[in-house]
């Protein structure tokens, strides 16, 4: 079976490297005459050839089948007619490889009497596939260690002029969905990687307004053309044929090319001016950046050699031909090629003119070859090869809604993901994607209009506070079934909720001006809130946290409303509750692998969020016990909160 697969992509790689060889030869005349995006799809179409093991040999076998009923009748007529076979029936002639006999003799050696003798050729498929295997695990592991070091390093970007041209620039790509910008001081150059979760990659160093449109334009377009998963297909197809030099060559030239098309894509329609700065921007990364690469994200730097070769096609003024004739004629070519090419292991494929038995015994082969070479296609294109992105497809559909907004008396809808804050209380709600920032704990604010906002308050039962008193306090009145408020021409509004006899308040702003916009889509998004019960919630002092485990030594929080307030907390409660010991010893809970980490600036709001690392070395500098909210799901800790109550 293996060595059928390894024939089938030998016989491939041989006819392709003569296509790959010949469009390079026609370099210099195709990148003069034709647009690269041409030549970039024919790359694709090649790498699409490089993986799908069909050969020439499986099309014989297929047209093979549909000519048996004719040949059978053409051998009842030579029983009955001693005249020639007719001429439309003789087997197309084919270019054979022949695979010397010395790969196919048995190697001498004890082996099982039902069992078939092992030979050179078997040995070579085994090279093959471990080659295979050890190239997607290196370029595998690579992209992970990678994308954990982004993880552990980069710093989510959260300016806001950085994120308002992001969002008009998806807008004018039509570009769905959230992508995140991440600055990561290791970064060879600003990059788009992640397969469903795109991530823009930013060097820390500092741009200048035009030089930070025409980078995000650049890797948007990418993004838009998918060019990450085109970079995964080319690493597919060079795993497969690692032992061909022409495929690593050819894999090198469709990322050069790759570049340019985005490049024409960023200056369609520009004129001299913008693609003069447009190359400037680029010229800036040669002395910004150095040459570290991941196969599986675009650059934005390509090389020395490769940036001149794209300031010549950026600057070039001649209108480019459309391709569309040369990838068809490239299709047909690699395709025909195929056809005409074969490798025959002489113990079992020896070519003769057609004969009825020979002829279903080649069927009955092909056969077996098609089904062997359709589970080796099932294994190679495994969508959890080299990224564990894929496998969160299921739960980012589950996260995500449509959200319909009446404007004006149109409806439209918006894509937006679902909002989870989990502290002391849990809470969630559906966000438009790209659309909001998130300011401080439990406030976020619109990209595009400063005036807007959105945030929660949550009152608990123990305070006796009456919400609705405090607010008409605050001026907000009753209208139309609403808590509203104007001032300095925005308008305030809220939703109350009740929970436990505990009170949620939804609170949202915007300019009075933008009553038939953000007035129609902010109650809907508010209409989507939705409380999370708390799960297993207590107070504590941290007394060890290491080895993924945290030991808490458990506090009582008892006000004088508590029912186990004693007299002897008089004393001790000038602010009105004190925190006395729980019984029972410390306990030891694991932590969980998403286990999230909150702290307040200086003991104080805002919250902070910090990483496992952060948060243990914060517990180290503490020169006092803080009091830790904990929250525990299924035995393990999914939440640390620093607690501040005044």
């Amino acid at each position: 079976m293996i060595t059928d697969i390894f024939l089938s992509f030998l016989e491939i790689s041989i006819s392709v490297s003569l296509i790959i060889v010949l469009l390079m030869l026609l370099a210099p005349f195709l990148n003069k005459r034709y647009a690269a995006k041409w030549k970039y799809w024919i790359w694709i179409f090649i790498a699409f050839r490089l993986i799908i093991p069909f050969t020439g040999t499986n099309i014989r076998a297929v047209v093979d089948i549909m000519l048996q009923k004719d040949t059978k009748a053409i051998m009842e007529t030579q029983a009955e007619n001693t005249d020639n076979l007719p001429e439309q029936t003789a087997v197309p002639r084919r270019i054979m490889i022949t695979v010397p006999t010395q790969m196919t003799a048995p190697i001498t050696m004890q082996y099982e009497k039902n069992s078939d003798p092992i030979t050179i050729l078997d040995i070579a498929a085994y090279i093959w596939l471990a080659g295979c295997l050890v190239f997607l695990s290196f370029h595998q592991i690579s992209y992970l260690c990678f994308k954990g070091q982004v993880k552990k390093k980069g710093m989510i970007v959260t300016d806001t002029h950085m994120l308002h041209q992001m969002s008009e620039l998806k807008h004018e790509l039509n570009i769905k969905g959230i992508v995140h910008i991440i600055k990561y001081p290791e970064a060879a150059s600003p990059m788009m990687t992640g397969f469903l979760r795109p991530v823009l990659i930013l060097p820390d160093e500092p741009y200048d307004p035009e030089e930070l449109f025409f980078i995000l334009k650049h890797e948007l377009v990418h993004l838009k053309r998918r060019d990450v998963w085109v970079k995964l297909l080319l690493v597919m197809a060079n795993a497969v044929h690692w032992f061909n030099p022409v495929i690593w060559v050819m894999r090198r030239e469709a990322s050069v090319d790759m570049e340019l098309a985005c490049d024409e894509k960023v200056t369609q329609g520009a004129d001299y001016g913008m693609r003069k700065a447009y190359t400037e921007a680029l010229l800036s990364t040669l002395y910004k950046q150095c040459t570290k690469k991941n196969l599986l994200s675009t650059q934005f730097y390509g090389g020395k050699q490769i940036m001149k070769k794209r300031f010549i096609n950026i600057l070039t003024k001649s209108r480019k031909k459309n391709g569309v004739v040369i990838l068809i004629f490239t299709g047909v070519l690699t395709v025909g090629l195929g056809t005409v090419i074969g490798c025959s292991v002489g113990k079992d494929n020896a070519i003769t003119d057609i004969s009825g038995a020979e002829n279903i015994s080649q069927n009955e082969e092909g056969d077996s070859a098609i089904s062997g070479e359709n589970e080796i296609k099932d294994e190679l294109f495994d969508e959890e090869i080299l990224t564990d992105d894929i496998s969160n497809e299921k739960d980012a559909a589950e996260n995500t809604k449509i959200l319909t907004i009446m404007k004006e008396g149109e409806p439209e809808e918006k894509l937006a993901t679902l909002v989870i804050e989990s502290g002391y209380y849990g809470y969630s709600f559906y966000l438009p994607d790209g659309e909001w920032q998130k300011e401080e704990a439990d406030k976020w604010q619109a990209v595009a209009n400063e005036d807007v906002h959105l945030w929660v308050a949550h009152f608990e039962e123990d305070y006796h506070i009456d919400v609705e008193q405090i607010l008409a306090d605050d001026g907000y009145e009753q209208t139309n079934g609403e808590l509203v408020k104007q001032e300095e021409g925005i308008i305030y509004k809220v939703r109350l909720y009740e929970e436990n006899n505990d009170v949620w308040c939804v609170f949202y702003c915007y300019p009075i001006e933008a009553e038939e916009g953000w007035g129609r889509e902010l109650p809907v998004i508010a209409d989507t809130f939705a409380i999370i019960s708390p799960a297993d919630v207590f107070h504590g002092y941290i007394s060890a946290f290491d080895n993924g485990t945290v030991t808490v030594d458990r506090q009582n929080w008892v006000t004088s409303e508590s029912e186990d307030w004693k007299p002897e907390y008089d004393e001790d409660a000038a602010a009105g509750f004190v925190v006395v010991d729980a019984d029972g010893e410390d306990i030891t809970y694991p932590l969980h692998e998403d286990c999230t980490f909150y702290i307040l600036e200086n003991h104080y709001d805002p919250t902070i969020e910090l990483s496992k690392e952060e948060f243990g070395d914060y517990l180290t500098e503490m020169e006092y016990p803080v009091l830790w909210i904990i929250t525990v799901e299924d035995g393990q800790i999914t939440c640390i909160t620093e607690q501040y109550r005044p």
